[in-house]
């Protein structure tokens, strides 16, 4: 009896020790469980300093990164994403460990200032981080990308609550000039990782979101449900501006996405978010000034969403004004593929319609309806466009070639199709004189393995419609998908409205670092040579540019004579 009351005193003492260690762990850092429905994510929108020696700069962007880590505002979350290129430069570049020899910077001083303090921030709050900086890499300077021995890469890097490099990504899909400085690998890596909450996460970087390969790859064929994704977004109208688009592609995808833009607004770059897939986003932000701005959300598990209610909010109700905000410090873009779509000028006065525009075989039906608010010649007002197209004679932002399908409802500042993706400058008054009541799109959409098709809407301060402003109906064909999108509440401010699909062209562009592979067809799409092998690749361009008819006596003649 003695015994077994001080073996049982004992496991008292062990349950007490464990259940106050368990609660000052709960109560100090609100660490998700496995078993919890949500976990707390925080993304940073962060302006890059602009001013100093290429030193100072990263040593003032590292000190505001780290300040954050180590804020209160960060003290219940479980994970926090910075923007891509906004820490270290080409003049400050870094080793970055091998997440296979779990290597905690803090604690071994063999890579750059900013890596290590960064590291022991994030061990000193217990907190996932996840940076993006330029990485180099040590090459045999006989490679033909080796520079100075070194290889250059935009690299993802994320650390633990112990501030362990356990993941790293390379990015594979540069952004205009950034081909002439930075390497990619030969194949993209797929970069995952598992954290004590629970839940894989998957992430690539920036341009890489257009692409198949890694992001499609990640949650096609590794089924990642949610995404970490540091970007430099160069916004561009009608529909890739930064929330635009990473509201549409975490809906499209149904993924948890967690978005971390830099804020540097009159070069194109603002725009950050969390978003639940199909419920729609749980927090965004775009600016027309830098702002530094930490957001928070509780996300729910991908196996938690079918039960988890998101928090009320409460809608104020529509009223008709002629002027609302809008932006217009901020640059933009425009998308220059607008010009060889088929489209059709709506009346200026016009208040409903109902119409069918067709690019070739590819069809987009529209009703739309407005009502009247308010007439007034001291102010402008945007014109608009019926858009339709579908094909591969498209670029993403002239860099890579595209495969698009798009209809959409489209402003323009004019009549002419030129006018379309731009807004009016600051000096314009600007006024809503309808509004939107109804507007209704259907198409039917290619049913292709690679495919993303999306809602895209954007209004006058860059946000888009939340989820609950519209419906996205899908019925699946043979070989199409019939999408359906229609307007559910009263808009007087919009830019875009439509359905807009990426089915990731396979073209390989050589981004003028070589002889273009591409030959100009008349009347015909851009095809790619067969550059299989170094010799079919030369025979193939040699055989294009000379008429072969007129090689055959010379060929017979030289047979004759040896």
């Amino acid at each position: 009896m003695v015994v077994y009351s001080r073996l049982q005193d004992r496991m008292e003492r062990i349950l007490l020790a464990y259940l106050i260690a368990v609660t000052a762990i709960k109560g100090s850092q609100q660490i998700s469980l496995p078993s919890d429905p949500t976990y707390n994510a925080g993304v940073v929108e962060f302006p890059p300093a602009m001013q100093g020696s290429p030193k100072a700069k990263v040593k003032d962007n590292m000190e505001r990164m780290k300040s954050i880590i180590e804020s209160d505002a960060t003290q219940n979350l479980d994970i926090l994403v910075f923007p891509e290129y906004v820490l270290n430069n080409m003049d400050m570049l870094t080793y970055v460990p091998d997440p296979n020899d779990k290597i905690v910077p803090c604690e071994l001083a063999n890579y750059d200032w900013f890596l290590t303090e960064l590291s022991c921030a994030a061990r000193s709050r217990n907190l996932y981080v996840v940076l993006n900086l330029v990485e180099k890499v040590k090459c045999n300077s006989m490679q033909a990308n080796c520079n100075n021995g070194v290889e250059i890469y935009n690299t993802n890097v994320v650390l633990d609550r112990q501030g362990r490099v356990i993941s790293r990504y390379r990015k594979t899909h540069l952004y205009r000039y950034e081909w002439r400085s930075t390497n990619v690998l030969a194949e993209p890596e797929l970069a995952t990782f598992t954290t004590d909450f629970g839940v894989t996460f998957g992430h690539f970087i920036c341009f890489d979101m257009l692409f198949y390969n890694p992001a499609k790859v990640l949650i096609d064929r590794l089924n990642i449900t949610d995404i970490i994704y540091p970007t430099y977004w160069f916004s561009e109208l009608p529909f890739l501006t930064a929330v635009q688009l990473q509201e549409g592609w975490a809906f499209a995808n149904n993924v948890n996405l967690l978005a971390a833009d830099a804020s540097y607004p009159q070069g194109q770059n603002t725009g950050s978010g969390i978003y639940a897939g199909r419920l729609g986003r749980l927090t965004a932000t775009i600016h027309e000034e830098p702002t530094l701005k930490l957001l928070t959300a509780k996300v729910p598990k991908r196996n938690a969403r079918n039960s988890y209610q998101l928090p009320t909010v409460v809608k104020p109700l529509f009223t008709p004004q002629l002027e609302t905000p809008r932006f217009t410090k901020m640059s933009l873009l425009r998308d220059y593929n607008v010009d060889i779509f088929a489209t059709k000028l709506l009346e200026e006065n016009f208040t409903n319609t109902k119409e069918s525009v067709c690019h070739n075989n590819f069809c987009c039906h529209f009703d739309v309806e407005r009502k009247f608010i308010q007439d007034s010649a001291q102010h402008e007002a945007y014109r608009y466009r019926l858009a339709a197209f579908s094909g591969n004679e498209t670029t993403f932002q002239r860099i890579d070639n595209s495969n698009q399908s798009v209809c959409a409802l489209i402003t323009c500042t004019g009549s002419e199709l030129y006018t379309c993706g731009h807004i009016f400058p600051e000096n314009v008054v600007v006024g809503n004189k309808y509004y939107f009541n109804r507007i209704n799109i259907t198409g039917n959409f290619a049913k292709a393995s690679r495919r993303a098709i999306m809602p895209s809407t954007v209004n006058a301060v860059m946000m888009p419609l939340s989820v609950d402003n519209y419906e996205w109906l899908e019925v699946e064909g043979n070989n199409t998908i019939r999408i359906e999108m229609v307007l559910t509440s009263p808009q007087q401010d919009l830019l875009t409205f439509g359905i807009w699909a990426n089915y990731y062209n396979y073209v390989q562009n050589t981004h003028n670092l070589d002889e273009p592979v591409m030959t100009a067809m008349s009347g015909q799409a851009y095809k790619p040579h067969n550059t299989t092998s170094p010799t079919s690749g030369v025979a193939s361009t040699f055989l294009s540019g000379v008429n072969f008819v007129f090689l055959l006596p010379i060929i017979v003649a030289l047979l004759l004579k040896y």
